[in-house]
């Protein structure tokens, strides 16, 4: 299970909330890859985290995105493209969710990976506002 820390605070207040929720919903859903047989409800779950997923990735991006810009943040280029490549394997997995159901092994495969991208891309690249916020006061 991802734990939220101080170490993830980018300094921004809506957007570290933001982050919380992430890794709070890849936690439930980490709970329910132990179950052998989801019921109903976990189920619906597992479909509206899919959801969820989809309106985070893009309202959460976009917030994030204007921010690093009105900070002049040096590493918002690299973040839109570490946006775009999430967006990207998320847009594959929906494609073989369609294709073959909902099933099992990738739910497993989306766990892992959001769970490794959320931990990499906070403490690699999200990160790097906090001494842009710093030296500006107010964005520009």
């Amino acid at each position: 299970m991802l734990q939220w820390s101080e170490q993830f605070s980018t300094g921004v207040g809506h957007l570290d909330h933001q982050h919380q929720a992430l890794i709070d919903n890849i936690n439930q859903l980490e709970t329910l890859l132990v179950t052998p047989n989801p019921s109903r409800e976990e189920y619906q779950f597992m479909l509206r985290l899919l959801d969820f997923l989809e309106f985070y990735a893009k309202n959460h991006f976009a917030a994030e995105e204007k921010c690093m810009e009105s900070f002049r943040c040096p590493i918002h280029k690299e973040n839109k493209m570490a946006h775009e490549k999430f967006q990207g394997f998320f847009t594959e997995f929906q494609k073989q969710c369609r294709a073959s159901g909902l099933r099992k092994e990738f739910i497993v495969k989306l766990h892992a990976t959001v769970s490794e991208w959320i931990v990499d891309h906070i403490l690699q690249i999200d990160l790097q506002l906090k001494p842009c916020i710093k030296g500006n006061a107010t964005p520009v």
